[in-house]
């Protein structure tokens, strides 16, 4: 696949199915952190702070990093990649705006 390929794709994914079939991305995320922060207390695995929804979003980009390194080449990994960058990026740019 070519950049334009992947950005067009991962812009559509999560731009249109995945916000239709989740919502809002700063929403889902941060109630996934809130789950993993539980997950991570009961475990006595949290860490100094708790994660938010931007640690989620990288943590996500990561997993779809992981899989690119250790399985056979699939576009949907660098499409995904693509989308939750994209998506930190939102989140990030919406907790600076709240935070202003």
């Amino acid at each position: 696949m070519k950049i334009d390929d992947i950005m067009s794709a991962a812009s559509a994914l999560v731009s249109g199915d995945r916000r239709a079939a989740y919502g809002d991305p700063l929403e889902g995320f941060t109630r996934i952190a809130i789950f993993w922060n539980a997950h991570l207390h009961a475990t006595g695995a949290a860490g100094p702070r708790p994660i938010t929804a931007l640690d989620v979003a990288w943590m996500m980009l990561e997993v779809k990093h992981g899989r690119a390194y250790t399985g056979p080449h699939r576009d949907d990994n660098y499409i995904d990649a693509a989308g939750f960058a994209g998506v930190a990026g939102e989140i990030a740019s919406r907790l600076k705006s709240e935070a202003s």
